[in-house]
């Protein structure tokens, strides 16, 4: 069953997701799919967060040990939880955006059934007292609502501008934990770390071990400005999403097709463009 007014289709199709069959307008199929595109282009760059700390552990072994890299221990790996639970807090989105979609088209949905277990994993990344957190916990208990025969279309009328309001708290809570935890504390260290290593070793070495040093250093430190880079252009884009749902959240209910368009039409070509951008790094 579909809504009986366009406007209403239109504004629940806003968040609605490509793959899921729905038959939204070009633009908004657009916008869906670069969000949804941005939201797993996110899982590197969580995933490296574990990885920037093995390689700074591995960075204090001294040159020429020829000794196999670490690949576990025990502070990496609670970055590694870290990790998977923010992971898990875009995979929620994924799947919001999926039921909200399944819902305007056919009524009922499936997507979510594994919430629950996903956000008790989002708690140690964002915080189990935090506003993210919170969020996360009504995006679950949406899909149990959701998932009932009771759950009508026109409640999502009501639901949407609370929707957006989750999203943009989730997406506030990833956005800090890209910038403090992953840019500034462990690309961070690994940098300082790795700079402070070469320095060491190049101390009264002979002018050729100097030149080959400094070979190996430019292609360790572009490796890391890459995925700076990466990481930087994940914020800008997790923030297009952000706006760009609350945006059309609020004015869909009142503007025609091609006004949408034109507030649509930005975002759709600013996260085409960043996504090839985040994936570069990686």
């Amino acid at each position: 069953m579909y809504f009986a007014r366009r406007t209403s289709i239109l504004a629940i199709s806003i968040l609605s997701i490509t793959a899921c069959g729905c038959d939204a307008p070009d633009y908004v199929s657009s916008f869906c799919g670069s969000a949804t595109a941005t939201l797993t282009s996110a899982r590197p760059v969580f995933g490296d967060m574990k990885q920037s700390c093995l390689r700074e552990v591995n960075s204090r072994s001294d040159f020429g040990t020829f000794k196999p890299p670490v690949q576990d221990d025990p502070g990496c790996n609670e970055i590694g939880d870290q990790a998977e639970g923010a992971e898990a807090a875009a995979k929620i989105l994924c799947d919001y955006f999926s039921a909200i979609n399944a819902l305007a088209s056919f009524g009922t949905t499936k997507a979510g059934s594994d919430a629950q277990s996903l956000v008790a994993k989002t708690a140690v990344a964002v915080g189990a007292t935090s506003s993210a957190q919170t969020a996360l916990g009504s995006i679950a208990q949406f899909f149990v609502s959701a998932a009932t025969s009771g759950y009508k279309q026109k409640q999502l009328d009501k639901d949407l501008p609370e929707a957006s309001k989750n999203i943009s708290t989730v997406i506030d809570a990833l956005v800090k934990i890209i910038r403090e935890d992953y840019l500034k504390r462990q690309l961070g260290e690994e940098e300082e770390k790795l700079s402070t290593r070469y320095k060491e070793f190049a101390k009264g070495a002979t002018p050729e071990v100097k030149l080959m040093l400094d070979g190996r250093w430019n292609v360790e430190e572009h490796a890391l400005l890459a995925r700076r880079d990466s990481a930087e252009n994940l914020i800008i884009a997790l923030q297009a999403i952000s706006k760009g749902s609350a945006d059309l959240a609020a004015n869909a209910h009142h503007l025609r097709e091609k006004d949408v368009q034109s507030l649509m039409g930005p975002y759709v070509t600013q996260l085409e463009a960043l996504v090839p951008q985040i994936q570069k790094g990686f």
